[in-house]
């Protein structure tokens, strides 16, 4: 993401460029790091591909409350990339549960207070519930669910790298040795998401300028 960041002109190089949501740089970042040989290095292939995956977070920075609420539903529950898949028993409705409530924002609705609260002390009584050692990635999952109750209620950059990195969490350990493959899975649905739901089109073009300078050597650092 770094390089994102250089072709962006950001005045400090950062792995969270200007241009980029927060989360999805997130997720690229991850990506990049499980990418990354032993000696910390991207191969060719491997550092066209994170750059690829960084380019199409372009233009996302910008995204309304709603765009936000509805996207940690599907972050939650999706059928396809969502972390309920890890969660259990009665998880799982307080997952959908809250994820109903970000919903219900994301549709201009606005559900009372104590409706955020409660999701939020039933989301942690069902994490105290989780071991560690038997479902690490169980407890990941419920731990960004009731995290991001606090969206609702304040504002949600903070929170929302917090629940961001639980979910990376979950799903890092729920892939076990599929990891890196899975990861760029993820990582393509949580981007086409972002950009489906702001109705943002594919980024245009790399200009090949820049990009062949960033990528003259054979390995980027990751």
């Amino acid at each position: 993401m770094n390089v994102i960041s250089y072709i962006n002109g950001d005045a400090e190089i950062t792995d969270f460029p200007s241009c980029s949501a927060r989360p999805l740089a997130a997720f690229v970042q991850w990506c990049n790091d499980l990418l990354a040989g032993q000696d910390g290095y991207l191969s060719s292939d491997d550092s066209l591909l994170v750059l690829e995956l960084g380019w199409q977070t372009m233009g996302t920075a910008d995204a309304s409350r709603a765009v936000v609420h509805a996207w940690v539903a599907e972050l939650l529950t999706s059928p396809i990339w969502g972390v309920v898949e890890y969660a259990k028993n009665i998880a799982i409705k307080i997952t959908f549960d809250i994820a109903d409530l970000h919903r219900m924002v994301a549709a201009g609705d606005t559900p009372p207070i104590t409706a955020w609260y409660s999701a939020d002390r039933a989301g942690r009584a069902a994490a105290r519930a989780y071991s560690p050692t038997l479902n690490a990635a169980g407890l990941y999952a419920v731990r960004a669910a009731y995290q991001s109750t606090a969206i609702g209620a304040t504002a949600h950059s903070a929170r929302l790298d917090a629940v961001t990195g639980n979910v990376l969490r979950a799903h890092a350990l729920g892939a076990g040795s599929t990891a890196a493959t899975r990861a760029v899975r993820l990582t393509r649905h949580a981007i086409d998401s972002w950009r489906h739901l702001t109705r943002v089109g594919q980024s245009e073009d790399i200009n090949l300028v820049p990009l062949d300078r960033a990528t003259q050597r054979r390995e980027v650092p990751a």
